[in-house]
C-alpha cells in the first residue's frame, strides 16, 4: 500500500510541475521555466525508479496510465508554446542581423555623408 502512495504522489508531483511549467511557458518567464525543468527530469528519473520496483496491480495501472495521459498532454502543450518562442527569436534574429548588415553597410560612408546645410566642396 505505502508503494502505491509513493508512487501515485511521484506522478502527481510530475503532473504539477509540468503545469506549473506550461504556466511559465504561457507568462514568458523562461529562466524560471529552464530552472523547473531541473527539477522536473529529477522527479521523472525518481518515478522511473520506483515503476521498477513497485508492483503494479491493474487497478493502479489505470489510474498511472491517465495521469501519464495528462503528463504528455503537458509536454505536448510545453514544447507547442516553445516551439513558438523559438519562432520569435528566429524572427528577432533574423531581424537583427538585416540591422547589423544596412548599418555596417551605410557605415562605410559616414564619412563620405553629406550633411543639409552644410556648403558642398565645388
Amino acid at each position: 500500500m505505502e508503494d502505491y502512495q509513493q508512487l501515485l504522489s511521484a506522478y502527481q508531483q510530475i503532473q504539477t510541475l509540468s503545469e506549473q511549467m506550461i504556466a511559465l511557458a504561457q507568462a514568458a518567464q523562461w529562466d524560471a521555466l529552464i530552472e523547473m525543468e531541473v527539477i522536473y527530469v529529477q522527479a521523472v528519473e525518481k518515478t522511473a525508479k520506483l515503476v521498477a520496483i513497485a508492483e503494479l496491480s491493474p487497478a493502479l495501472q489505470g489510474i498511472l496510465r491517465n495521469k501519464l495521459q495528462q503528463i504528455l498532454n503537458n509536454e505536448t502543450e510545453l514544447k507547442r508554446l516553445m516551439q513558438q518562442r523559438m519562432d520569435e527569436l528566429r524572427v528577432l534574429i533574423g531581424q537583427s542581423t538585416r540591422q547589423s548588415v544596412v548599418n555596417s553597410t551605410y557605415g562605410q560612408f559616414h564619412d563620405r555623408a553629406l550633411l543639409l546645410g552644410e556648403p558642398q566642396p565645388r
